[in-house]
């Protein structure tokens, strides 16, 4: 029974980092402190220095003219 309880509490930790890593991905946090990146080294620190950032982007260019006119 207390195994299980050190089970459901780990599983509640970590869907609280999964939690946090999607509101940081909705605020466009994605590196530095309380972003995608820290929540995710902090699920799985074997994680450092292995991402590879391909950062959005976060403006649209639909408005823009089009080059060349």
């Amino acid at each position: 029974m207390i195994e299980e309880s050190a089970e459901i509490t780990q599983l509640q930790n970590q869907q609280s980092l999964f939690t946090q890593a999607l509101k940081a991905m909705l605020e466009g946090r994605w590196v530095g402190e309380n972003s995608v990146e820290a929540f995710l080294y902090a699920l799985d620190p074997n994680m450092i220095d292995t991402l590879d950032y391909d950062i959005p982007i976060t403006e649209s260019s639909e408005n823009e003219e089009p080059s060349g006119k």
